[in-house]
């Protein structure tokens, strides 16, 4: 094989090549081969070989031949009409021959595909496509196309067609259309096939208009025609003209005469319920009548029963998706109608299917979502009046809606996989998202119809409905309108034995339903603020659930929402808190529900009003996570070797259940993973020791004027908290997790305003930063320029300076310290993000610093825009697009931001117009855009030094002519950095890149 002459190769070493392709062979053997005959496919042989494969016995042989004829239609230079003729001529009296010699289908297929080909590039020789293909089958002969037209009525033709031919014709009309489909409809170099297409639709609905109505199914297998009726839909949906669209209307009520028959019901009710769905406007007015028919007939009462009765969830499914989308079509055309109204009570007889949605009944979602239409078509009409039947409807779907959501026996749910599960949870979303909409037409009423039957279900000890119609409750929660509150109802709920009966821990009432109640209390926390008296019992349970695995999560979620809403009415307990959480230490507690309580007490610590008080809850608070990283430190000084046995009481307090080990465990990996315990707690306190975001803060104070008493020892606190952070920073901060903790812990004071045990000093914070990292220094980078762009108000103003004058030195070295950007895109990213903060904040300072490290900033700057990196190269623009539109007030520091401009102008713009040259990402151009417009706006020498990267030798955008350059010039120039210029680029970026790249935006 490696000594083949391809100049020299025969027919029939071709052969043996293609059939020793579809043989066993190592990759290499396939790749090799396949390299052949790809050249040989698009050398000048290739009309020959196609023709010559076409000829011999071989079926995989002939199908090659097809394929190579394809190729070659593809990428050949255009023939002369009579080659072009002759080519046509060819294909058909091969297919011909293969008919009458029984080839193999896949070979006649592909055939008809080349067919297909030879059509979309050749339309204008080969109009009346289909007739002329028809024509030459029935005759056994390939009739030249010019004279299709002497011929008996294509109805005769069409009818006269033997089974294969009649088989092999509607495969290629369905070709036609699914090809002719992909075809820009836009574009003026492909309007003849469009035009052809037109020519055409007439003669396929004859064609299948035998096909569809058969004096014998099973000689005519139209569900073939019905397949080729709908491609030649989605082509018309594509293309809406009335040549296309009018002989395929003439089609469907002979689809409406499939229904009935068994073999053909499936084909026929998925097209018609398309029909209805996607291409409705193609829909005629006449057939409505014939869809009325069709349900109120004896056939359509049957289906609807069989659908009720699930004798068959598929044909159910079927059915009722069909019978959805005509009752959608029908209200949009003839709501008035009685006809309709018995539709519209089908559909609503549907809602009362077995089966769960999403898993076994396929149609509940379809007909939530018809009734959630209904719903915003009567919430358009507001504010007039709304259909008042249509509300009625809407509203009696609730209580058919609430059996559908009701989870089932564990058994049943245990045996659904994931994707089941998925479709069930939500379906269960979908109705609350119905509920949340239906709730401004019905108001207070449905809150009550649910609170009425949460406590029928209690009294009964019906737990799944329960729990649906409380998932229902929550659901309401962001739909009251703040005006209109339902406490008087709440309170009937949480006011009944609910809290008791979930507090007791009856083992039957199933998990689920437990933590849809606790769910209940989180989502409706700001009703505890205006009913204390009911605080003490929702609390009790919560806390009593938090210790259940199964429970962790939604329990603790709702004690941090309650607490953070009531915590002023709460600062009294914060005592009786911190004994609850010391307490759940000595126990299983989930380190995601640990996160939540600790929080929910940081934010009733924030609210006590007495400092000494609040520090000294604080300080006991701290003491019990400083207690979990003591022993952290103290596993880690084990050294290497040193194993924890799974039963060992620190595995528990490490470790949530499901990832608890179950052999010995090194101490290095409990030690860290207990520090990232920790270090999370003391996130999660940090963020709830912030002040809520409702709290009145004074935009006009220069100075944080707060008086701090000695005896709260704020200054002590922010030592012990930088210790414990510095010492897990030392021992663990190769950890990525470790580091991102600690700076999220650090973050949480930036925002604030009042002094607090996280609102560090700024000198304190910037030794901390400029200490030695391990790992994820980018995530420290990014926390200093959200730290200096912090330092804007108040006293924290006074420290910019000193600030600077250690984060530039540190931040700029870490760069230095890359060979190139991209060995750390993160870094590379925030370091450039870094120096725009700077420049924002304090151009001065940055201005100042050596030239060296000057000059660094902007070669480095200049180099990431060199980079393939999207998100370090979008920094980079922003960078630039800054610099450009630096102005400062001090002569100084202008002057030097001018000398720089001046230097390095020109590589920018090099870079720059590289970039829109074809170097950058499509995507990339609008980003990339913002600083080059600028330059062009602010910067009087910006033409020449566009000019200069243009005529480049590197410039990488080869395929745009000198015309194309000067032309971009000119515009960009003439703009001025208006918006247009995006534009601009765009399509100067398509011309370097070349017309392959022109895709729709």
């Amino acid at each position: 094989m490696e000594n083949v002459s391809l100049s020299s190769i025969t027919l029939p070493e071709v052969e043996l090549l293609v059939q020793e392709l579809y043989k066993p062979n190592t990759p290499q053997t396939i790749s090799r081969i396949q390299e052949i005959l790809q050249t040989l496919q698009k050398s000048p042989k290739g009309w020959q070989l196609a023709d010559g494969l076409l000829g011999r016995p071989d079926n995989n042989v002939k199908f090659f031949g097809a394929l190579t004829f394809t190729v070659k239609l593809n990428t050949s230079e255009t023939l002369s009409d009579d080659d072009a003729l002759s080519v046509i001529q060819k294909l058909i009296s091969f297919l011909i021959a293969f008919l009458r010699d029984g080839t193999a289908s896949f070979v006649i297929r592909k055939v008809c595909g080349t067919l297909v080909a030879y059509f979309i590039r050749y339309p204008q020789l080969w109009r009346t496509c289909v007739r002329h293909l028809s024509y030459c089958l029935e005759s056994r002969t390939s009739i030249p196309v010019k004279e299709v037209d002497k011929f008996s009525p294509f109805q005769d033709v069409a009818r006269a067609l033997d089974t294969e031919s009649y088989y092999v014709v509607t495969w290629f009309a369905q070709m036609l259309a699914d090809e002719a489909e992909k075809v820009d409809t836009k574009s003026t170099k492909y309007l003849p096939v469009h035009e052809a297409m037109e020519v055409n639709a007439p003669d396929v609905a004859i064609l299948l208009g035998r096909g569809i109505h058969p004096a014998d199914a099973q000689y005519t297998r139209p569900e073939d025609s019905i397949s080729c009726l709908e491609a030649w839909l989605k082509y018309a949906d594509c293309r809406p003209k009335d040549e296309v669209i009018k002989p395929l209307q003439l089609l469907f009520p002979m689809v409406f005469s499939c229904l009935p028959d068994d073999e053909l019901y499936g084909p026929a009710v998925e097209l018609l319920t398309d029909l209805l769905d996607k291409y409705e406007s193609f829909f005629p007015r006449e057939c409505l009548d014939s869809l009325y028919a069709i349900f109120e007939g004896e056939w359509g009462r049957e289906k609807l029963r069989s659908a009720l009765s699930n004798n068959d969830m598929d044909d159910e499914c079927r059915f009722g998706l069909f019978l959805l989308a005509a009752t959608s079509f029908a209200y949009t055309r003839d709501r008035d109608d009685g006809r309709f109204k018995q539709l519209h009570i089908s559909v609503f007889s549907m809602l009362g299917t077995k089966g769960y949605p999403g898993v076994d009944d396929k149609v509940f979602v379809p007909i939530l979502e018809y009734f959630a239409s209904r719903v915003e078509d009567l919430m358009d009409d507001l504010p007039c009046p709304p259909n008042e039947e249509m509300v009625l409807w809407v509203r009696a779907a609730i209580p058919a809606i609430l059996p559908k959501i009701q989870y089932p026996p564990s058994s049943v749910y245990n045996s659904w996989d994931s994707t089941e599960r998925i479709a069930f949870a939500d379906a269960r979303k979908d109705v609350a998202h119905y509920l949340e909409g239906v709730y401004p037409l019905i108001g207070k009423k449905l809150f009550a119809e649910l609170e009425e039957k949460i406590r029928w279900c209690l009294t009964n000890s019906l737990w799944a409905e329960l729990e649906a119609a409380a998932f229902c409750l929550c659901a309401l929660a962001d739909a009251i309108p703040e005006g209109d509150p339902c406490d008087d109802l709440l309170t009937n709920v949480f006011g009944s034995p609910l809290f008791d009966s979930l507090r007791q821990g009856r083992d039957d009432i199933p998990i689920r339903a437990r933590k849809t109640c606790l769910c209940l209390v989180e989502r409706y926390s700001d009703y505890f603020c205006d009913h204390p008296q009911l605080l003490p019992a929702a609390l009790n349970l919560l806390f009593s659930a938090v210790g259940d695995r199964h429970l962790a999560l939604p329990s603790s979620k709702s004690i941090y929402t309650l607490c953070s809403s009531c915590r002023i009415l709460l600062t009294p307990e914060a005592n009786a808190f911190l004994e609850q959480y010391e307490s759940l230490r000595n126990f299983e507690l989930d380190s995601l529900a640990e996160e939540r309580v600790v929080g929910a007490i940081a934010t009733i610590i924030q609210a006590i009003p007495e400092h000494v008080e609040k520090a000294s809850a604080f300080q006991r608070l701290l003491t019990m996570i400083g207690s979990d990283v003591e022993n952290s430190l103290q596993l880690f000084s084990y050294g290497e070797g040193t194993l924890i046995p799974p039963d060992n009481p620190i595995i528990v307090r490490t470790y949530d259940f499901a990832q608890r080990p179950t052999t010995p465990i090194p101490a290095s990996d409990v030690s860290l993973q207990l520090a990232i315990r920790a270090l999370r707690c003391l996130s999660s306190i940090a963020k709830g020791l912030q002040e809520p975001s409702e709290a009145l803060i004074d935009l006009e104070s220069d100075d944080n004027n707060t008086q701090v008493p000695k005896e709260m020892n704020l200054d002590q606190i922010h030592i012990d908290i930088i210790n414990i952070l510095d010492r897990l920073r030392v021992t663990f901060s190769s950890s990525s997790e470790v580091v991102d903790v600690i700076c999220s812990i650090l973050r949480a004071g930036f925002s604030e305003v009042e002094p607090g045990p996280f609102v560090f000093s700024p000198q304190m914070v910037t030794d901390f930063i400029i200490a030695p990292w391990l790992n994820r220094t980018a995530t420290v980078v990014n926390t200093a320029s959200i730290f200096v762009t912090s330092l804007s108000s108040g006293n924290a103003k006074k420290s910019v300076g000193e600030v600077l004058e250690k984060l530039l030195p540190w931040a700029f070295g870490l760069l230095h310290q890359l060979s190139e950007p991209e060995q750390d895109p993160e870094l590379t990213q925030y370091g450039l993000e870094f120096a725009r903060t700077v420049m924002t904040k304090r151009p001065d300072i940055l201005m100042s610093q050596p030239a060296n490290i000057l000059e660094f900033l902007f070669e480095f700057a200049i180099k990431v825009l060199h980079g393939n990196e999207p998100l370090p190269k979008a920094a980079a623009a922003d960078f630039w697009t800054k610099f450009i539109t630096l102005k400062v007030d001090d002569q100084n520091t202008q002057a030097i931001v001018d000398n720089v401009m001046a230097y390095v102008g020109p590589k920018l713009s090099e870079s720059l117009v590289r970039n829109i040259g074809g170097k950058a990402l499509r995507s990339e151009l609008d980003k990339l855009s913002e600083p080059f417009k600028k330059l062009i706006a602010r910067h009087v020498d910006a033409r020449h030094w566009i000019e200069a990267a243009l005529k480049d030798p590197a410039f990488p955008g080869d395929k745009a002519t000198a015309s194309d350059k000067e032309t971009f010039l000119k515009k960009v120039i003439s703009l001025r950095g208006n918006r247009t210029t995006n534009e601009v680029v765009r399509q100067f970026w398509l011309a370097c890149r070349g017309s392959d790249f022109a895709y729709a935006s």
